[in-house]
């Protein structure tokens, strides 16, 4: 077994930059919304990084967290 049949992601991923605001301000309840279909949709994969936003993707991201995150062994 390869290290990629133990992942839980999906075909896809969710690039988070639009969550710091890099095209448009999108307030904290649409990017909760939108990660939340994202997710609802089976996404696993969630990329953010510190310039997205000077940081406010990963804050809003990390907020989200333990919302998805169902078993504690996941970090």
């Amino acid at each position: 077994m390869q290290i990629r049949d133990a992942l839980l992601n999906g075909p896809l991923g969710f690039g988070a930059a639009p969550l710091g605001n890099m095209f448009r301000n999108i307030s904290d309840e649409q990017g909760a919304a939108t990660v939340d279909a994202a997710w609802k949709q089976g996404t696993r994969y969630f990329d953010t990084a510190p310039f997205y936003g000077a940081g406010l993707s990963e804050t809003v991201a990390s907020g989200l967290r333990g919302h998805f995150l169902r078993a504690p062994s996941l970090a």
